[in-house]
């Protein structure tokens, strides 16, 4: 309710901002969109192949005339996935550029860091690459992601197989970052409500490259059951590590490893790994032609397959065209996030779960999917898992 009332104020405080009658970054030809994320850093595996599907579907979308006869620009600052880097860039998407708001952009720290400088300009934070809850909560009517968030998704791994194996306790290791504290947040949540014991949480770096101790303190704590609030190699690292040493419980992890190179890593050295994530494996032989003519589209600008990620470039992008088209002609800050609040039930043509926006829901993810490595590659296990 707490965090209802503040959204509600929120609301009424922006409604008489002078930027929602006459929004910067629209014309009559044209809207322009802004995003900081990763080209060339740590995280440029997501970043890239994110913004390049998120192009071609706005390409898509301006060569058919635009939205309401407005095409869609699309400026992109390189962080690096530093965050001073992001602030520098936001400032300038913002006062020089100019943008309408700020698009999928990379990165929790970096979120954190430059809402604050789209919130005093009045203008949107849409779809940023993270499923951090901070980029949606609490409520607030410039903020929306169409995610799970990182919690949701820790408590909706735990819950399940605490159903399906009645597993008496559990260790977590994660980052000891924002992200790493929302992941804690989620596992220590269902805990208490499911009476499961906390043997160990254990924290590193997310440079962090040696995880021997970490994988020994966890074996011998004694735990039954291991969640990962981690990212792509310390997710492997640590798998690989406590298999070796002989951890035989299940091990599960959010959404961040699951790509084809995981399955891969170590010579099946990973096999058994389980992940819950917003976005599914995808069948490129068949589905409806939105999906053959992205897939065609990518292989001739990058020639290889799209990676989840690139999938989650095209969503945002088709979603926020949706709203686009939801808000109307008359393209306002307050007429385009009720244009996303009208999505409900959004069906992507790649097969993930659906998205459903409300004017008090702004995470969109409606469910969650769970799969596992076997014979490595990855398995579908459950759909619509619930949060």
């Amino acid at each position: 309710m707490k965090n209802l009332l503040l959204g509600l104020s929120a609301i009424l405080s922006l409604a008489s901002g002078p930027l929602l009658a006459n929004p910067q970054g629209v014309t009559n030809t044209t809207v322009k969109l802004g995003s900081h994320t990763d080209l060339s850093g740590p995280l440029a595996i997501g970043g890239a192949p994110a913004t390049l599907a998120a192009q071609i579907r706005f390409d898509a979308a301006n060569a058919a005339g635009g939205v309401h006869g407005r095409k869609i620009e699309l400026v992109v600052e390189d962080t690096q996935y530093q965050v001073p880097l992001a602030v520098r860039a936001t400032n300038k998407l913002v006062q020089n550029d100019k943008v309408f708001a700020l698009f999928h952009s990379v990165g929790t720290q970096q979120g954190l860091a430059t809402i604050p400088i789209t919130d005093r300009a009045k203008i949107p934070y849409i779809f940023p690459l993270t499923a951090a809850a901070s980029m949606a909560e609490p409520l607030h009517p410039l903020h929306f992601s169409y995610f799970v968030t990182y919690a949701n998704q820790a408590s909706a791994a735990i819950r399940y197989f605490y159903q399906k194996e009645k597993f008496a306790s559990l260790c977590m290791q994660t980052h000891s970052t924002e992200y790493g504290e929302e992941n804690r947040h989620g596992m220590e949540k269902v805990a208490k409500e499911l009476g499961i014991s906390v043997k160990l949480v254990g924290t590193h770096k997310p440079t962090d490259t040696e995880f021997a101790g970490a994988a020994t303190a966890i074996k011998n704590a004694g735990c039954d059951f291991v969640y990962l609030g981690t990212t792509i190699k310390d997710t492997i690292a640590l798998y690989a590590t406590l298999r070796k040493l002989g951890f035989q419980g299940t091990i599960a992890s959010n959404m961040l490893p699951f790509l084809p190179i995981v399955p891969q890593a170590g010579g099946g050295a990973m096999e058994g790994l389980q992940v819950v994530t917003p976005m599914g494996a995808v069948d490129w032989s068949a589905g409806p032609k939105e999906r053959k003519a992205f897939y065609d589209e990518y292989m001739k600008r990058k020639g290889e397959e799209p990676s989840v990620y690139a999938l989650y470039g095209w969503l945002a992008a088709d979603l926020t065209i949706k709203a686009l088209e939801n808000a109307g002609r008359n393209l306002t800050v307050e007429s385009f996030t009720k244009g996303i609040e009208q999505i409900k039930g959004y069906k992507d043509p790649f097969g993930g779960p659906t998205i459903s926006f409300s004017p008090t829901k702004h995470f969109g993810g409606d469910q969650l999917l769970l799969y596992a490595i076997k014979g490595g590659k990855w398995e579908l296990i459950e759909q619509n898992l619930k949060f």
